[in-house]
């Protein structure tokens, strides 16, 4: 009964584990529309203080020193600056690992408002790749042998001693 209860957590465990590379190309759709949508806002940035002679980083050094006004205005552009380049950076770490490895990473590294983004619109579905199988293997034989290690805990104390 045991074994038959373990398999049946391990099922579950491929299932969960399947959606995985589902889940994390629907976070890094998700991250990559972000930093588009904050792109043009910092392309215009960019062009606006290099028309002053300024980089990025000279014109986010001076916008700290701002007062009034100009310190609204600064404090608007540097947190959309900040969080362009923070995406960006995030996108690039994910993009730089293997399929295999993506979700790996993701959990390592996420951030939690692109995470509640996807949980709202994610369907869990049958995976249909290489990477999406690898997962599906992996989450039974680990919840498998879990269960199979717990149940055997559990049970230890009753089997008869020959």
């Amino acid at each position: 009964m045991t074994r038959f209860l373990a398999f049946l957590f391990g099922i579950a465990g491929a299932v969960g584990a399947s959606q995985a590379p589902g889940f994390t190309l629907q976070y890094m759709q998700n991250l990559n529309g972000r930093i588009d949508e904050l792109r043009p806002t910092v392309e215009k940035f960019d062009a606006d203080v290099e028309r002053f002679g300024y980089t990025r980083e000279e014109a986010m050094a001076e916008c700290r020193e701002a007062t009034g006004l100009l310190n609204a205005l600064c404090d608007s552009y540097r947190s959309i600056v900040i969080r362009y380049e923070e995406l960006s950076a995030h996108y690039a770490e994910l993009t730089a690992v293997s399929d295999y490895m993506q979700p790996v990473t993701l959990a390592k590294t996420h951030k939690q408002d692109i995470v509640e983004s996807v949980m709202e619109e994610f369907e869990p579905a049958v995976p249909s790749t290489m990477t999406g199988a690898a997962y599906a293997g992996g989450g039974f034989v680990a919840v498998w042998l879990l269960a199979s290690l717990l149940f055997a805990i559990i049970t230890a104390p009753f089997r008869r001693r020959d």
